[in-house]
């Protein structure tokens, strides 16, 4: 059951303007990859600029709120020794080769750990290469160091596709183990609805 505790206005807020800031740099990011005959490109890279900018607040927001306030969680997402047992044990569960869902005490489990640590590590990395691509003259260090604007590129586009992929996994653990955080983390309460895992084992979300 979602525990509304754990998931404070503030919170919410700010993931959601984070997944609408993730979404459109996706969309435009391609675009600019990739664009078509005709297209505004100079529209499509200020969209992405503000959405790039609307980031980094929210990122400085989500950072001072997990650090500095009464609802401060940087703790949770700390590894511990626990998260070194269950870590192969997460995977094989949510692989469906192993039936037990691992017993975890912690609000996220090693998988949930890593994807929201490595979720803001991997946005200064593209901050800062799509940076550089934007004004190479501004980091030559920088961009002699990683390789030329070549390199560069290519790992701006390889964060993208993590990106992806962690967001898919993401959505793919929250509806196969806690769809009524989800609904709480969507509309503020949740309902009562029966839910499956992956080990086909069926649960019931009280709100």
């Amino acid at each position: 059951m979602a525990n509304p505790a754990e998931h404070p206005l503030s919170h919410r807020i700010t993931h959601w303007i984070n997944l609408i800031n993730f979404i459109a740099l996706i969309i435009t990011g391609f675009m600019i990859h990739s664009p078509y005959q005709g297209m505004p490109m100079n529209l499509v890279r200020n969209i992405h600029f503000i959405f790039m900018f609307s980031l980094i607040f929210t990122g400085i927001v989500r950072f001072y709120i997990s650090f500095f306030t009464k609802h401060r969680d940087f703790k949770k997402f700390l590894l511990d020794s626990h998260d070194v047992k269950t870590f192969i044990p997460q995977i094989k569960y949510y692989l469906f080769i192993q039936k037990d869902h691992p017993a975890n005490p912690n609000p996220y489990n090693p998988l949930q750990k890593l994807a929201y640590i490595g979720l803001p590590i991997l946005a200064v990395l593209q901050i800062l290469t799509g940076a550089i691509l934007y004004l190479p003259m501004a980091f030559p260090g920088l961009e002699a160091t990683l390789g030329g604007l070549a390199a560069i590129r290519g790992f701006h586009y390889v964060i993208t596709w993590l990106f992806i992929a962690i967001i898919a996994v993401h959505v793919y653990m929250v509806f196969t183990e806690a769809v009524d955080q989800f609904w709480y983390m969507f509309f503020g309460k949740t309902r009562a609805k029966d839910k499956t895992t992956p080990s086909g084992k069926t649960t019931t979300a009280q709100p």
